[in-house]
């Protein structure tokens, strides 16, 4: 019998070593083989069992990080894949055996074994190590001036499971409520599971007692080491009641540099990460909404969701959000114990005599006709939309966090209860899938029902995310007579206040107007002051008509023609600062603006993408945004990373020019520009062999299209990405700026610092998961 054979049967009889039927057993095996075979067999079984004492030490022998462990009272040095290895073969061996130090010395990542072949070539990486599309991840919502005091220490630790199952972890996170382990991925480990912890290194050194007995942890999530899968990540919340944590992390910190240089760092990374925050919610296309019950209250603004907010406003620039999110559907979308909801929601608007109509409905509202009837009738219009709505439940700590700052700013409801965040997730670009469709056999006025009522209901608020005023001028209250003229009308009023380039009017008569229509006003008084001005015919274009027709707010073109009246009226301004009283914008607070921020951040669904530019004019996407636990298309990333980073090259390697520089050119009025890309992920079993991507017009027909996402399901998965991307013009805000005010007492160099690196930033994207919804247009579902 070969060497090899007689090392296959000792391996196949090490769980039977030691047991009464060993002989039978082994007789089984060997039966026809001659007397020696028996004899080796038990040789090789008697030395890989034998109790061993030898230490292992790994440093400089392995492709990896090394730390030291006491196990079985042996001190070792092993890295996380000798770690694993370890708690394997444990319950194989059941203690520390010369076959378990053979395991220990030959894992597949030393760089004995990897150097054996040297014709074999190594596999080359799916992503480029040195690619400038390479992103480190920051956590957000994660403000550690909210969190406790932490430790972040490895530490070894003995976790002993319910069943009495002994493990040995790390403790690489710490803080008096809560820990976070790192444990080998040997194991499977259940959410909600008790663990009792014993924290051995720290009993070994600390001068805290009662650290050698056990606290209770229940596990909270169970993350996984996208970079290694031979460890895992335990989030932990303890339940023994005891200080000797906060005594240990004191301990710890046991002077006042070691406390204060610890208390900086965590300011300083605070600092950092609240910076990209701040960046994050200024640029989304996101529209975020609270709600009171079932009434649409606020909706935050950013400058990139202004044609979002602008989408839902009729001919006369009034909201229709009110009729959108009415309580029917609410009561529908707010269900009694559900934390979230999600639907998608299509939409199109219809121009009949000058009025715009909107039509929505929501994916669960209709048959799959009505649907396709939506489908065909809305999608051949530029006004096609598809959204998708969120609407999660507000905690009541949040509750009332919000109705406390919020007394100040009698605009907010102090009972918001729930919040929404609509995403753009499809528009006319791709208005051509939803009409590969059958088109049904209905009347065209069986969408009546989907049809929004013209009458405004309820007044929603759009409010800035930042504290400052976003008005380019002040406002007066002035009144003065003045005459409206229209193609339709011939209207007596009076102005309400007035700025140098603007008005607001409340007319005798209530009228028909669209905004951007032109009109000419009669100053009737004002004319008498200065009779060389043309005050009689003044052109102002509209900007915004009340419900009932009678409010009218103007705004004046400048040009040759308009200078000398704009000159005038900022004289009248001038030379009246006593006696004209300016209307006070009321602005949210800082205080509440934070904390409606902290409730959005934590409910992110989308994963923000911050642009520089390098020496050598070529983009780099060096930050990435994100929550744990990640999203499946952003662990895809995080997989095919190297050195803790993710890589986007999947997205942006060969496609820089279209999904990032081009977009992110410093034009004025410049609007994110959206891009949908297909990626195809071949796997055999859980490892990744290959990464495909598309975007939509590189395919030669819609056919091909298809058969693109047919073979990604088939071969592993897919994934449809909408990249949205937009320059960045101003990183600053003014929380960002007192955020900056606050380090500067910690050291000028480092909000120098941190300045110099948010203000290199020139552009921002965001990726949204809109597979479900691609895979529903071209009715692909299974």
């Amino acid at each position: 019998m070969q060497q090899s054979e007689i090392l296959s049967l000792a391996e196949r009889l090490i769980p039977t070593y030691g047991a009464d039927d060993f002989d039978f057993v082994l007789s089984q095996l060997t039966e026809g083989e001659p007397p020696s075979t028996k004899l080796l067999v038990k040789m090789e079984l008697n030395r890989v069992m034998a109790p061993c004492t030898k230490s292992v030490d790994l440093r400089g022998r392995v492709n990896g990080e090394c730390r030291q462990y006491l196990l079985d009272g042996i001190s070792h040095w092993l890295d996380d894949v000798a770690f694993n290895a370890y708690h394997k073969n444990l319950e194989k061996y059941g203690r520390y055996t010369e076959g378990m130090w053979e395991s220990l010395i030959n894992t597949r990542n030393s760089f004995r074994l990897l150097s054996q072949n040297t014709h074999q070539k190594e596999a080359k990486p799916l992503t480029d190590p040195e690619s400038p599309f390479l992103a480190e991840p920051i956590h957000l919502g994660y403000d550690l001036k909210r969190q406790e005091k932490r430790l972040k220490v490895q530490s070894q630790v003995e976790i002993t499971r319910q069943k009495g199952q002994l493990i040995h972890a790390l403790s690489i996170d710490l803080s008096c409520s809560g820990a976070k382990f790192k444990v080998p991925s040997a194991f499977k480990y259940n959410l909600g599971e008790v663990i009792q912890v014993t924290f051995t290194e720290f009993a070994s050194k600390s001068q805290v007692s009662g650290l050698e007995e056990p606290l209770s942890y229940r596990v909270l999530a169970v993350d996984d080491c996208y970079e290694n899968n031979a460890v895992l990540y335990l989030r932990t919340i303890r339940l023994t009641e005891t200080n000797i944590i906060e005594r240990v992390i004191d301990e710890a910190l046991n002077s006042t540099a070691k406390r204060i240089r610890h208390d900086n760092q965590d300011k300083i990374i605070r600092a950092r990460t609240r910076g990209y925050e701040h960046m994050a919610l200024k640029h989304t296309s996101n529209l975020p909404l609270f709600f009171e019950g079932t009434e649409l209250k606020l909706a935050m603004l950013t400058p990139n969701n202004q044609q979002l907010w602008q989408y839902w406003h009729d001919e006369r620039n009034q909201q229709v959000l009110g009729s959108l999110f009415n309580q029917q559907r609410m009561s529908d979308l707010i269900r009694q114990g559900a934390k979230g909801t999600t639907n998608v929601l299509y939409s199109f608007t219809h121009e009949h005599n000058d009025k715009t109509y909107f039509y929505s409905m929501l994916r669960p509202e209709a048959t799959r006709e009505q649907r396709q009837l939506f489908w065909h009738l809305g999608a051949k219009r530029p006004s096609w939309r598809a959204f998708r709505l969120s609407i999660f439940e507000l905690s009541e700590q949040e509750k009332d966090d919000i109705a406390t700052l919020s007394i100040e700013f009698n605009c907010c409801s102090q009972s918001l209860s729930h919040i929404g965040i609509l995403q753009e997730i499809a528009d006319n670009e791709s208005a051509q899938d939803y009409l590969l469709t059958e088109k049904p056999r209905l009347a065209a006025n069986t969408l009546n029902a989907f049809r929004h009522p013209r009458k405004i209901i309820g007044s929603p608020k759009g409010i800035y995310f930042d504290a400052k005023s976003r008005r380019k001028e002040p406002r007066y209250r002035f009144k003065t007579p003045l005459v409206l003229k229209s193609n339709q009308a011939k209207l007596g009023g009076y102005t309400t206040d007035l700025s140098k380039r603007g008005l607001n009017i409340h007319l005798d008569e209530p009228i028909l107007l669209r905004v951007g229509e032109e009109v000419l006003i009669n100053f009737r008084e004002l004319q008498l002051y200065d009779k060389q001005l043309p005050l009689s015919a003044v052109p102002y274009k509209v900007v915004r008509v009340s419900p009932d027709g009678h409010d009218v707010q103007l705004m004046i073109d400048e040009y040759s023609k308009t200078m000398r009246v704009i000159a005038f009226f900022n004289r009248i301004i001038e030379h009246n600062q006593d006696k004209l009283l300016p209307q006070k914008e009321i602005l949210p607070t800082n205080s509440l603006l934070e904390r409606l921020h902290s409730v959005l951040l934590s409910r992110t669904l989308t994963t923000p993408v911050f642009i520089t530019k390098s020496a050598v004019s070529s983009v780099k996407t060096p930050i990435i945004g994100v929550n744990f636990p990640l999203p499946k298309h952003i662990e895809l990333y995080a997989r095919l990373g190297h050195n803790q980073q993710f890589s986007l090259d999947p997205l942006f390697k060969g496609r820089s020019s279209t999904l990032i520089a081009e977009p992110i050119k410093r034009i004025d009025g410049a609007r994110a520009k959206h891009q949908d890309i297909y990626t195809r992920v071949s796997k055999v079993g859980d490892t990744i062999t290959e990464v495909e991507s598309k975007l939509p017009q590189e395919f030669e027909s819609i056919k091909e299209r298809i058969n693109f996402i047919k073979k990604a399901r088939m071969m592993g998965e897919f994934y449809a990405i909408r990249v949205s991307t937009a320059p960045i013009f101003d990183p600053m805000t003014s929380m960002l700026q007192r955020d900056l005010s606050e380090l500067i007492q910690l050291g000028v160099h480092q909000a120098s610092k941190l300045e110099k690196e948010l203000t290199a930033l020139i552009g921002y994207c965001e990726f949204e998961d809109v597979t479900e919804e691609v895979v529903v247009r071209l009715e692909l579902t299974d």
